[in-house]
């Protein structure tokens, strides 16, 4: 719920910007009477017609947008409205559209402050129409002067696309050929039968001269008919150019055969290994019970990065509230967040549990390991993956081949979980880790 410094400092936002006087804003004791307050503002403003709407459509945007803070921001801001109002942020730059901030915009960046600022650091890729608004807004409409902390908005760097490829040598080839041969024809179209009355004239020549001069001089009507056509211009055969072309489109196919046939790296058909699963040692920093399962937690988890990690854990029926608070726990990292009864989570606890799973627990690290440290398997050294795709079934696959020893340490077909103190342990000898 919007506090009454959080009102406070809204209210002090919008008369900034409108150029009004802080003690000439009107009190606000709700977020109702703060969307109000902030219409009284705005409308007797030399700003109101950017801020309210210039045009009957933008009025109506803006005033959608302040019924909805009024009905759905007025408490705590959940995933899935952080998740909505990131949609309609995916085809404009301003709530309400236009050229400049709305009231719907200054009013919204207020609300959401709170939210934003301790947002997970694994949630900014599914908020990134969010984050970017909200760092335009907080840039642009004096929040800092109004006295709203900056945040520190994670953006993605610039990745230019790599050139096109260059276009292959021999198809341009293949169509010179191509043209040369149906050209052929047109230009020595009219020269066939000077080359013909050539032929037969080497020919009769050829059957005067003697019988041995008969013998030896037999290829020369063809020699002679070939050299006649040369010199009357005509062109080869039209058989023997059409033969060239298909041969020569024969070759590129196969060429363009051999190339589709050529083996590619399909990551998709690897066998799973544990090395990409990122998996690292955590510390729960706070713990609740998930408002919509009663067999739910919803932690909050430091795994070394700039904010605490949300993950949500089906262990009410199994570890106390009060011996998970503070616990150091193994999370693994990298799996595709997900949406658990409404509310997000971005990793998985390692838990050890026997065959009937009546008794679970959380695997642990040793005590000295920094926060953030990455669990290491001897001979599996590969970076882990920026993402395990569910699709691919890596963990249900590598769930066989993790399992505790005798004395409890977890293991991946027999090679322990270790960190730079020593191995992990557990609870619970000869059981399930997952």
């Amino acid at each position: 719920m919007a506090s009454e410094s959080s009102r406070k400092l809204i209210l002090q936002l919008v008369a900034a910007y409108c150029g009004a006087a802080d003690n000439a804003s009107p009190a606000a004791d709700t977020v109702p009477a703060l969307v109000n307050a902030c219409q009284q503002v705005a409308r007797s403003s030399s700003k109101a017609e950017q801020l309210l709407g210039s045009q009957p459509s933008q009025q109506a945007q803006v005033l959608e947008w302040l019924s909805l803070a009024s009905a759905e921001l007025a408490g705590s801001v959940s995933d899935e409205k952080l998740s909505k109002i990131n949609a309609a942020l995916a085809t404009r730059t301003f709530l309400a559209g236009g050229a400049a901030p709305s009231l719907a915009d200054l009013l919204l960046f207020g609300l959401l402050h709170p939210a934003v600022s301790t947002l997970p650091a694994a949630q900014t890729n599914q908020s990134c129409n969010l984050l970017r608004w909200f760092d335009l807004i907080q840039h642009t409409a004096g929040a800092a002067a109004a006295g709203f902390a900056a945040v520190a908005v994670p953006l993605p760097a610039f990745v230019p696309l790599p050139p096109p490829p260059p276009p292959a040598s021999s198809k341009p080839a293949a169509s010179t050929a191509t043209s040369a041969t149906s050209a052929a024809p047109a230009q020595g179209g009219g020269k066939k039968e000077k080359a013909a009355a050539g032929g037969k004239a080497a020919a009769a020549a050829a059957a005067d001269s003697s019988g041995s001069s008969k013998t030896t001089a037999a290829p020369a009507p063809a020699v002679a008919g070939a050299a006649a056509a040369a010199a009357a211009g005509a062109a080869p055969p039209e058989g023997a150019a059409a033969a060239a072309g298909g041969k020569q489109e024969k070759k590129e196919k196969k060429k363009e055969k051999k190339a589709d046939a050529a083996p590619k790296p399909n990551k998709e058909a690897e066998e799973p290994r544990i090395d990409m699963l990122d998996i690292r040692v955590g510390q729960i920093v706070s713990v609740q019970q998930h408002p919509n399962a009663d067999a739910l937690y919803l932690e909050e988890i430091d795994v070394g990065e700039d904010k605490p990690r949300q993950v949500i854990s089906g262990l009410v029926k199994f570890v106390p509230k009060e011996q998970m608070e503070g616990r150091r726990v193994v999370v693994c990292c990298n799996l595709k967040p997900a949406k658990m009864r409404d509310i997000m989570s971005y990793g998985m606890v390692l838990c050890a549990s026997n065959d009937t799973h009546d008794k679970v627990d959380p695997i642990t690290p040793p005590e000295g390991v920094p926060v953030g440290e990455r669990i290491t398997f001897e001979g599996y050294t590969a970076d882990p993956l920026e993402e395990v795709n569910p699709k691919r079934k890596i963990l249900e696959r590598l769930f066989p081949d993790l399992t505790t020893a005798a004395d409890g340490t977890p293991t991946y077909k027999g090679v322990p979980f270790m960190t730079t103190k020593g191995p992990v342990a557990s609870t619970l000898p000869n059981a399930h880790v997952a």
